[in-house]
């Protein structure tokens, strides 16, 4: 419950400057923090077991019910907890939840009196005699097995951790207390909730087969179909994405070329696509490059492939006819459609340039859209994606593979 007001606490807990500097009568009352009082006010009452699997069944499980509700606006309150990657839902549905989610706390008054009367009744009931403890060894056991599935839970969360993250290149021995210290509240703990809800669902289920136990594991499996919801959006989005620079219109590469120019902001990408123009079997002709800024060209011929980016010959202009591979930082395509750019997949266009004008022949763009990641790994802010990162190499390669599948495949044997 502290958690739900834990702005406000922060706030309330330092010198009076710093919380109106920031703005903390713009907080909503601590609701929460002052419920969460009461409940430690309850908690004073000792526990004499008098009602345990006394015929209270129905009372015991509404309060369990309005605590999780409660636990879970609460965290959804402080942003500490999104609801299992919803935000991937239609609006309209995501709105009926976080509406659902408002109306808890008009439970708290509930939950306070059935509270208090299941504390006011134990002490109405005379105690349980020395003897009655002895029967407690004879009970059934749990058919949940909740110790066993947080051992399993813990454990596959543990192996899912250290998979996505051994994967990426994330990972090293040395670094890998200072991850768990890290990495333990954000990932660790919103995985293993969701990992030992599963097996312990599954464990219900292997111990006596009913209608409660398929309930609990359908329960279980509802943030994994949100989790292919959420994948499925994004593949049905790069779809989208892809059939829309396909309808761009082009024109067919010339039969013939004169001469490739390479220009672009990034110098690393244009001295990957020069080596890989010059390295190829194909006629092209002298490749010319030069940074977006028009700086004067550098001219560079196939002998000279694998020489340094700034060891060309200078060149004034231009062949009237030829191949611009053009590197754009940012194109027009994705700035019309408000997104950034997949660093792992940088833009690459393909020009023919002629005495009538520029002609687009190829393009490819990638917005930054990655899919969660398999196995799902859940953190404090939804499913775990990729971040935008990627090696100067895996953008080299993207770049020259697209290079030669729009480009050097369809030209012509270099005779030479």
């Amino acid at each position: 419950m502290l958690v739900g007001d834990q702005g406000f606490l922060q706030h309330a807990g330092s010198g009076w400057a710093y919380p109106f500097s920031a703005g903390i009568l713009s907080f909503h009352a601590p609701i929460y923090a002052l419920f969460g009082l009461v409940l430690v006010g309850l908690l004073g009452f000792p526990s004499r077991y008098v009602l345990r699997y006394g015929g209270n069944r129905v009372l015991d499980n509404a309060i369990g019910l309005l605590a999780g509700w409660l636990s879970f606006a609460a965290a959804l309150r402080a942003s500490g907890f999104p609801p299992f990657g919803l935000t991937e839902l239609p609006v309209q549905i995501t709105a009926r939840l976080f509406l659902f989610l408002f109306y808890a706390p008009y439970t708290m008054p509930i939950f306070l009196a059935l509270a208090v009367y299941r504390v006011w009744r134990s002490h109405l009931i005379a105690p349980a005699t020395p003897s009655a403890i002895s029967v407690s060894a004879g009970e059934a056991p749990n058919l949940w097995q909740p110790k066993r599935a947080a051992v399993i839970g813990m454990i596959a969360a543990l192996a899912v951790f250290f998979w996505s993250l051994s994967t990426k290149g994330q990972m090293s021995g040395q670094l890998l207390p200072i991850l768990l210290a890290v990495y333990a509240l954000p990932i660790l703990m919103p995985t293993f909730l969701l990992y030992t809800g599963v097996v312990v669902s599954v464990l219900r289920l292997t111990a006596k087969r009913d209608l409660i136990a398929v309930a609990a594991l359908l329960v279980a499996l509802i943030p994994f179909g949100l989790w292919a919801a959420s994948f499925s959006s994004v593949q049905a989005a790069k779809a989208r994405e892809k059939a829309a620079v396909a309808a761009i219109s082009k024109v067919t590469l010339p039969a013939k070329v004169n001469g490739v120019v390479i220009e672009g902001d990034d110098w690393s990408l244009i001295n990957c696509a020069r080596i890989r123009v010059l390295s190829s079997d194909r006629e092209v002709g002298d490749v010319l490059t030069r940074g977006q800024s028009k700086s004067a060209y550098l001219r560079f011929t196939r002998a000279a492939a694998g020489s340094p980016i700034n060891q060309g010959q200078a060149a004034d202009t231009a062949p009237p006819d030829y191949v611009l591979i053009r590197l754009p930082r940012q194109p027009q395509f994705l700035k019309d459609s408000r997104v950034g750019q997949d660093i792992a997949s940088p833009a690459v266009e393909v020009y023919a340039v002629d005495p009538g004008g520029t002609h687009l022949v190829a393009a490819t763009y990638t917005a930054i859209n990655r899919p969660p990641v398999f196995p799902p790994l859940l953190t404090t802010h939804g499913w775990y994606r990729p971040e935008n990162l990627a090696t100067t190499q895996e953008s080299c390669e993207s770049v020259g593979d697209f290079i030669q599948h729009a480009l050097l495949e369809k030209l012509s044997a270099d005779p030479a």
